[in-house]
């Protein structure tokens, strides 16, 4: 059972480490900015939005400062360029994209 559990934290902190050594550019009615995740659990935007991330279980979640959360399934294996789409934090419809981080 406790190899189980380090595994599966291993994997959660791989999944994240792509998401932290790279940015995170969303697209959706908000227009587009970039998201840069932090390895203490904080993200910053290019447009002025910042808050807070963590993991819970196999879900990703941010917390805007504004207060307004969403958890998306955690994504393995991320490379640069890979695409998807899912909700921000206000809950709208947006794709994200994984770029280089500059």
């Amino acid at each position: 059972m406790i190899v189980q559990i380090a595994a599966a934290l291993l994997l959660q902190g791989m999944a994240t480490d792509a998401l932290v050594e790279n940015a995170l550019q969303v697209s959706g009615p908000e227009g587009e900015y970039t998201v840069f995740f932090e390895s203490d659990g904080s993200y910053t935007t290019d447009v002025g939005i910042a808050g807070n991330w963590h993991v819970d279980g196999d879900q990703f979640c941010v917390e805007r400062e504004s207060g307004a959360a969403n958890c998306q399934p955690l994504m393995a294996d991320l490379a640069v360029g890979d695409s998807w789409t899912g909700q921000n934090a206000n809950g709208d419809d947006v794709t994200f994209t994984l770029i280089a981080r500059e």
